[in-house]
This record gives structure tokens, C-alpha cells and sequence, in this order.
């Protein structure tokens, strides 16, 4: 009986690091199996949780530099980052309450959102702040800014 326990257990702990990406069950998943083959072997209740924390633990502490690379999400420079803090024409109003908006950017047309919630009219010169998506947001500039 302790055996399906453990394997439940093992069981348990794999159907959640499936349905993660971020490695963090697949320890215990292996612990239980271990603590499985204990109970398999007469080991007693209190020395089949040792092996499953002793197995977990070791596990753990020996992949975790492993894991670690497969946790970080390093942000992929594009193209498109080279836009941020140039200038561009507004050619289609970027009007924040009906989400429209278009600015011409070294020869590109962008779909565009303004920073704060003013309404900027076609002709105006932009400083392009960030990238949201597929749309540049910007910020009118200032006169200083040429």
C-alpha cells in the first residue's frame, strides 16, 4: 500500500511539472519513486520520508544551476529596438480614446500610441519612447529635442 502511495505521490508531482514550464516538481516527482523502491524494500515510514526528502533535496541542490539558466528569460534584441528615441511624423492622428494612431519613422509607417492621454495631430513631431507590441509609443517633442 505505501508503494502506490509513493507513486502517487511521484504521480502527483510529474502532472505538475507538466502542466509548468519552470522545473519545479520534477524533484519530488523523482523523490517519490525513490521513496517507492524504499517501501518496496520494507524500508519503515519514517525512512521512506528520508529518502524521498534526502533524494528531493540532493536533486534539487545539484541541478539548480541548470534550472536556473532555463528560468531566465533573456530578452531578444530586434531591429525594431533601434527606433526607440528617434524622431517620426505623425501621419494619422494617435488619438488614445479610439486607440488609432500613425507615425512615419525612418521611412517606416507604425501603428502608434501616445505616453500620456493627449491627442496628437497629423504633422506633429515625436520622439519614439518604447515599443508595446506592434505599436511605438511616443511622446510629442520638444522643442530642445532638434
Amino acid at each position: 500500500m505505501e508503494v502506490i502511495v509513493w507513486l502517487l505521490i511521484a504521480l502527483v508531482a510529474g502532472i505538475i511539472e507538466a502542466s509548468t514550464v519552470s522545473l519545479v516538481s520534477v524533484w519530488f516527482a523523482i523523490g517519490g519513486v525513490a521513496g517507492a523502491i524504499g517501501a518496496g524494500f520494507g524500508a519503515s515510514v519514517g525512512v521512506q520520508i528520508g529518502i524521498f526528502i534526502v533524494v528531493s533535496a540532493i536533486l534539487m541542490v545539484a541541478t539548480a544551476p541548470l534550472c536556473k539558466k532555463f528560468r531566465i528569460a533573456a530578452k531578444s534584441p530586434t531591429n525594431a529596438d533601434r527606433l526607440i528615441g528617434c524622431i517620426g511624423i505623425v501621419t494619422e492622428e494617435i488619438d488614445p480614446l479610439n486607440n488609432k494612431g500613425e507615425v512615419k519613422v525612418k521611412g517606416q509607417a507604425w501603428s502608434a500610441q501616445a505616453v500620456g492621454e493627449e491627442l496628437i495631430p497629423v504633422g506633429s513631431k515625436v520622439v519614439v519612447e518604447e515599443i508595446a507590441g506592434v505599436h511605438l509609443v511616443v511622446k510629442v517633442q520638444e522643442e530642445s529635442e532638434e
